[in-house]
């Protein structure tokens, strides 16, 4: 299985996101928004490709996910 072409630029930063790069990506997206995530690791300051900082806001940082247990009703 091989990467996006996205990430196979030399500079492209993977593996494990350390809590100053989640910072950087929450900060953008709060203030800015998000449209083309292509754009956003440029603009945010971040060294990923933009298929994982949407993957990394969508399943982990955005504000309305909800974590823990399901209630009875789920």
């Amino acid at each position: 299985m091989g990467h996006h072409s996205c990430c196979n630029q030399q500079k492209v930063k993977r593996g494990l996101w350390s809590p100053e790069e989640d910072e950087k990506l929450i900060r953008y997206i709060t203030t800015h928004g998000y449209g083309c995530w292509s754009e956003v690791p440029e603009k945010a300051g971040l060294q990923r490709c933009g298929k994982s900082c949407r993957l990394r806001w969508i399943n982990y940082l955005r504000p309305d996910i909800r974590r823990g247990r399901f209630s009875p009703e789920e």
